[in-house]
């Protein structure tokens, strides 16, 4: 009905939730705290679902020559271009070489961090216009993302969700949460999806949408993180179980999934990155 996958919205999700909780991170530590939080959340277990992914693609059949396993990790851990085949690697699957396809998003995240910080330290946030001035430049840069070529055309979408939740920090106190509220931006959506208006407009109402039912609905007490971890081990194993079970369908793949990599990112979180947290810590 949107014109979107379903992947392609929890991105958009993602990048809404990321924004609304680092610019508190932003906003709390020093420069050298927050970058030093920011590496050590992500390349721990980077680092860690990079081997594992590796192994994984060796298991299934693939022969990289050490150069090229080495560029895999190397360029993973480098957050800038990272690669997502490797050669023999799920050659029978519908993605064949396909390694880890969903980390493509991580260098988009570091670039929202770096736009993130700089408005911290301009102190853009800190007034209405200045927070709204930030906000146009991402709905700017949506509404013409198919112009530029590249990784701007790709980053624009996201950034626009990432500063929608920086900009739902900002006006936190006076945001009213409203269920009648997000009608009109819904059916204007769907009456422009298709455009590039019309997905400005479907994403905003979607992280609107977000807001209202997180405030809504009861907090839960989570003892740990397994975002991360169900993130950097979600496609690896899945394109291990398509492997092993080739006429698999899609949903016993996406609830056998679900079961094997519930337990991967919870040992991620428990073995790699909570340790890697300083004491004390928050998540974000």
């Amino acid at each position: 009905m949107t014109g979107h996958s379903l992947g392609g919205w929890a991105v958009v999700l993602f990048f809404f939730l990321s924004g609304f909780l680092i610019v508190q991170s932003a906003e709390r530590r020093t420069a050298a705290a927050f970058w030093a939080a920011r590496a050590r959340r992500i390349l721990p277990g980077l680092a860690v679902a990079l081997v594992a992914s590796l192994g994984l693609a060796i298991l299934s059949g693939a022969t990289p020559p050490t150069i090229e396993a080495a560029r895999y990790i190397l360029r993973g851990l480098s957050l800038v271009g990272l690669e997502h085949q490797i050669t023999g690697a799920y050659a029978s699957n519908p993605y064949p070489h396909a390694v880890n396809g969903p980390l493509w998003s991580l260098q988009y995240e570091v670039a929202a961090y770096l736009i993130c910080f700089a408005a911290v330290r301009l102190r853009l946030l800190c007034s209405p216009v200045g927070a709204e001035a930030l906000l146009a430049l991402a709905i700017g840069l949506a509404v013409f993302a198919p112009i530029p070529p590249g990784r701007l055309a790709t980053f624009a979408p996201l950034f626009l969700a990432f500063a929608l939740g920086m900009t739902a920090w900002r006006f936190r106190t006076s945001i009213a949460l409203h269920p009648a509220l997000l009608l009109p931006p819904i059916l204007a959506a769907f009456l422009g999806f298709g455009t590039t208006l019309g997905d400005v407009i479907g994403t905003a109402a979607f992280c609107y949408g977000v807001l209202l039912l997180a405030f809504r609905t009861p907090a839960l007490d989570l003892k740990e993180d397994i975002s991360y971890g169900v993130y950097i081990y979600g496609w690896p194993v899945a394109q291990t179980l398509v492997t092993l079970l080739p006429r698999v369908t899609p949903i016993e793949l996406a609830v056998l999934s679900i079961v094997c990599t519930l337990p991967i990112a919870r040992a991620s979180w428990s073995y790699v990155e909570r340790p890697a947290l300083p004491l004390r810590s928050k998540v974000a």
